[in-house]
């Protein structure tokens, strides 16, 4: 069956020659080089490669002086380098800070600290205890009945009467913001949350985004204190001073410039996670995860291959080769690139993103992105270099590229599998396979020859792909999250096609700010409405877009 009825015959058969033809020869000295930039990227002198760190900043440097003696162009950005914003926690300047209750100084972070729903500033007034501070629309429970909270300290139960948990009674009311929301409302001037039931998990210390409610909120963990407070009034005197902060992270840009109308983006991800303070799957104590796989192994390919399209002239696309910085936060660099991008991605033919490709076993590999283009599977059909591929259409996946596929772009990703040191300290350079990485690299090069004998590639959505975000959850709405978003609620930067969410209508921008009966403040407030549900439910989803709230009907 003809799958191009637009192309004649003869020039079918043309271009399944020209694809036969077009498979370049591995090259058997590249595996050295880039055994030799791989060991020095995840030696433990980098400290694993934390955006933000000094370590960083010299995995950066490295791939900044490689480009300059590759003589590729800065295009667009000074010295290679693209710098964003990359969130850090929230910072709380406990010599500015204080608590005192009656005449009892309590101790920053030990006894008490501010949570992300505070405000900077000092207040001073009498306790008032109302429970859980919760009151139904049915009007059966009320913890304000009887009691005036006007101009006083509310003491709030973080919990509810039967605990949080996804099948409690009362699920509608565990959003702590409504709850603050609500006490101020009556005219509480601050909060104190305290958890003595411990049936709930306590509000969390470190955050990365401040959702002020306008008025001062700590959690107060000492609990000889939680006693009193429920017991009787006490004089309360509050001072809050804390502030974001942002460290600095830096995509790496270089381009090769033919003088052809399209180019090609080759990207890979050179960051890591440090001492595995977030995000490692290693539960001894911090130590340095080196991340030779992850990713310093598409980070060395894609220097490696820097010097094949560079010494190249008779290609016949351009080439931009792109190097982001804290893929491990949310995709945050490929997702700035892509909305300050530095060249006409108009002018972009596909993207092709490396992520963990030094795992190669058995010639057999992950190619994503199979459906995003009209032609990959005419560029895929002959075999190259017997790499058997398991493909998967989906242009959304776990790693840079959907940052891509997200702007229409067709995108593959090479991915070599997962192992038991993803994430761990033991993913160490001796444990890749760099005669592998040799052998993708020389498939590299023959996709890009292969695309040749089309004018242009043609994009197409996909349909599933997305990660689950916890194997907690029987259900997902399909949704990319936007980890920069400081809410209330919860953005999206994209919804997969076929998937709960997009079947609702939902697209890219779109914030979610209710799921059911449970409030969406932020990632974890959605992580725990999506535990309340199964397979068939069908419940309505609020989300807000352009200023306009939104009530649809979601079923999962």
């Amino acid at each position: 069956m003809n799958k191009f009825p637009h192309l004649p015959t003869l020039a079918l058969l043309f271009l399944s020659f020209f694809a036969t033809a077009q498979v370049v020869e591995v090259d058997k000295t590249a595996y050295k080089r880039m055994e030799r930039d791989l060991f020095f990227l995840s030696s433990d002198s980098l400290k694993g490669r934390l955006p933000g760190t000094l370590e960083a900043d010299v995995a950066r440097d490295f791939i900044v002086n490689r480009m300059f003696e590759y003589g590729l162009e800065p295009l667009g950005v000074k010295d290679y380098l693209q710098s964003f914003p990359v969130p850090e926690y929230a910072v709380v300047n406990y010599d500015m800070t204080g608590m005192l209750l009656g005449k009892k100084m309590l101790k920053g972070h030990v006894d008490f600290y501010p949570v992300a729903y505070s405000s900077n500033g000092d207040v001073t007034g009498k306790t008032i205890y109302i429970g859980y501070g919760i009151v139904n629309t049915e009007g059966t429970y009320d913890d304000y009945q009887g009691k005036n909270v006007e101009g006083n300290i509310v003491v709030m139960n973080v919990s509810a009467p039967d605990g949080v948990h996804p099948h409690s009674a009362y699920a509608a009311y565990h959003s702590l913001s409504e709850r603050i929301t609500l006490a101020k409302n009556k005219g509480a001037s601050a909060v104190v949350l305290i958890n003595p039931e411990e049936t709930a998990s306590d509000t969390p210390e470190f955050f990365k985004s401040i959702k002020s409610m306008d008025l001062p909120v700590v959690f107060l963990r000492n609990s000889d204190w939680e006693k009193k407070l429920t017991k009787k009034s006490i004089k309360v005197t509050l001072k809050i001073d804390m502030k974001e902060r942002n460290s600095v992270g830096y995509n790496v840009a270089g381009y090769i410039h033919n003088n052809k109308p399209q180019t090609v983006i080759l990207g890979a991800h050179y960051d890591h996670i440090g001492m595995g303070l977030e995000n490692s799957l290693y539960k001894g104590a911090p130590a340095i995860h080196n991340g030779a796989d992850d990713n310093g192994s598409g980070t060395t390919m894609l220097m490696e291959m820097m010097g094949y399209y560079g010494t190249r002239k008779d290609t016949n696309y351009n080439y931009l080769m792109l190097f982001f910085s804290a893929e491990e936060s949310g995709l945050i660099g490929s997702k700035y690139y892509v909305a300050h991008p530095t060249l006409s991605l108009q002018s972009v033919a596909y993207m092709i993103n490396f992520d963990m490709v030094g795992r190669l076993r058995d010639n057999r590999f992950q190619l994503s992105g199979t459906g995003t283009a009209a032609e990959w599977d005419a560029v895929l059909e002959e075999p190259i270099h017997d790499l058997e591929i398991k493909k998967d259409p989906s242009g959304v996946g776990p790693s840079d590229h959907t940052s891509f596929y997200y702007k229409d772009l067709p995108v593959l990703h090479l991915f070599t599998g997962t192992h038991e040191d993803y994430h761990k300290p033991s993913d160490d350079a001796e444990k890749v396979n760099y005669k592998g990485m040799s052998t993708l690299a020389s498939f590299v090069y023959a996709i890009t020859a292969r695309t040749a004998a089309y004018e242009r590639l043609t994009f197409q959505s996909t349909k599933g792909g997305e990660q689950i975000t916890s194997p907690r959850f029987s259900v997902t709405l399909g949704v990319v999250p936007d980890y920069l978003f400081g809410g209330p609620g919860l953005r999206i930067d994209g919804a997969t096609q076929g998937r709960t969410a997009a079947n609702a209508g939902l697209q890219s921008g779109d914030v979610i700010l209710k799921i059911g009966a449970m409030t969406i403040d932020d990632i974890y407030a959605y992580m725990g409405a999506l535990g309340a549900f199964k397979k068939g439910d069908t419940t309505t989803l609020i989300f807000e877009r352009e200023g306009e709230s939104i009530t649809t009907e979601i079923t999962f």
